[in-house]
């Protein structure tokens, strides 16, 4: 069972179907589009692949540069596995995807000191997914669509399926499978501004956390500043450090690094100031074309900015082949954390999904042939609580998190965590359920596990934290 359809869940439920396993992609959405892959490209003007790619560069170099971005807050194996397979997973990705390079040769990103970008579009332009669920489903993979999964079926201290409820309501579903895979996305939707899509809240988070898995700094992501009137747009970072950036007046630094200008934007938008954007020279060229047809940039050349949440560094904790600390239960993507640490390498999100959807496959597939018989007995569901007036708690999760993008002020943490600590829990059993209810329950386990982060990273820097798994609830079959 996979949860979720974007690049590293259909890169993961392609392999296993090859392996000759049976195997279902469960997705909030449409399969192919609910997930940030598919928002890859409306974004930014290119999809972005970084790897070594030219003389004198090598997996060794680009593990350094991993490292030093990290900053000790990745765990250990992963960042190996990525440099050391980014090469050929970009030439993989164009074939499979069918994506056409647009440049002859890679650019130098800000902050490298070697070309390693890889800038491409869809050749057809075609959504991006497209061909790889073509390939899905031509070979027998199952897809179940609008189904929310927000439970866990735990068989003694084994997952063995998952607990779903139809976008339309009605009573949950029990799904077993003897694996589950944990492919359903980042937490940026739990914050109220990001570039995530609405499926994107935490939904690996919230069930391991729910049933006591190992975490890996669930707090840790990264931030982008984008257009500040929705449709948010990345203005890309060539843009921005060519840009004049003005806040109340006074012009920011020039020559910062992107998380820089992000940080400054924060601070600044969470006083309540307006920050502008004035591209100098040929800069407005580069900014997407449905930002320089806006309003304001036809009109005052300028186009108003803030922070969104964007891309989760932390997550489930993993070892290298995507195995979490409770058997049956593997995660991979955004799903998934310590891959990187303190900061991410920009075009690095599609490699890792693709690499380790691909590694999770082998390892379910190789595990399944050890795997004992399940004896289908002592099996419980372990699921966030359902709270009660979900629309309320939405609204004030927008109210209580807005204001903690990159920002977080110790006070305002702990008035958040104490807070949502204590949401009243709705009645609900395993009846009739609506997805909103699901989803709100999704979105506030998510949340209290970053807030938890939060709390833990200023105290003493700890890089895992179990699952609390309390205020769960569990339901025998």
């Amino acid at each position: 069972m996979v949860v979720g359809s974007g690049m590293a869940g259909l890169t993961c439920a392609a392999e296993l179907a090859a392996a000759g396993c049976e195997t279902t992609v469960v997705s909030a959405g449409r399969v192919g589009r609910d997930g940030a892959t598919h928002r890859v490209h409306a974004l930014a003007p290119w999809i972005l692949l970084t790897a070594p790619w030219v003389r004198g560069d090598s997996p060794e170099r680009f593990l350094a540069d991993l490292k030093r971005r990290g900053a000790g807050c990745e765990h250990a194996g992963l960042a190996e596995v990525l440099a050391e397979s980014a090469h050929a997973a970009v030439v993989k990705l164009i074939a499979d995807l069918d994506l056409e390079r647009i440049d002859a040769e890679p650019v130098t990103l800000p902050g490298d000191e070697l070309p390693r970008g890889v800038r491409c579009l869809p050749r057809r332009r075609h959504l991006v997914l497209a061909p790889l669920l073509a390939r899905c489903l031509s070979a027998g993979v199952r897809v179940r669509e609008r189904t929310v999964v927000f439970g866990l079926l735990l068989e003694g201290a084994s997952a063995s399926g998952v607990l779903a409820v139809g976008r339309d309501g009605g009573a949950p579903a029990l799904l077993e499978a003897d694996a589950v895979v944990l492919a359903s996305g980042g937490g940026g939707a739990v914050f109220p501004v990001t570039t995530a899509p609405r499926w994107c809240r935490g939904t690996g988070l919230a069930l391991a956390d729910a049933s006591g898995a190992l975490l890996h700094r669930p707090g840790l992501a990264q931030a982008l500043p984008v257009t500040a009137t929705p449709p948010l747009f990345f203005p890309s970072s060539v843009a921005l450090l060519r840009s004049r950036i003005e806040v109340d007046g006074s012009v920011l630094p020039p020559d910062q690094d992107v998380e820089s200008t992000a940080l400054a934007i924060a601070r600044a938008v969470r006083s309540g100031a307006q920050v502008l954007l004035e591209p100098n020279g040929d800069a407005a060229a580069i900014l997407p074309a449905r930002v320089r047809a806006s309003a304001s940039f036809r009109r005052l050349g300028r186009v108003p900015l803030t922070v969104a949440q964007h891309h989760s560094i932390g997550g489930v904790a993993i070892d290298a082949w995507g195995r979490t600390s409770l058997a049956g239960l593997y995660a991979c993507g955004e799903a998934a954390g310590g891959v990187q640490g303190r900061r991410r390498t920009m075009g690095t999100g599609l490699l890792e999904a693709a690499i380790f959807g691909e590694r999770v496959a082998r390892a379910v597939a190789g595990d399944a042939r050890r795997r004992a018989p399940r004896t289908g007995g002592g099996a419980a569901w372990a699921a966030p609580a359902i709270p009660a007036e979900p629309t309320r708690l939405e609204r004030r999760l927008d109210e209580l998190l807005g204001p903690l993008v990159m920002v977080r002020p110790e006070a305002a943490v702990e008035d958040a965590s104490r807070e949502l600590g204590v949401w009243p829990s709705s009645p609900a059993g395993p009846g009739p359920l609506g997805s909103a209810a699901a989803l709100a329950a999704i979105r506030l386990r998510a949340a209290l596990a970053m807030l938890r982060s939060f709390r833990e990273d200023r105290a003493d820097g700890t890089a895992v934290l179990p699952g609390s798994g309390s205020g769960e609830v569990r339901w025998s079959t």
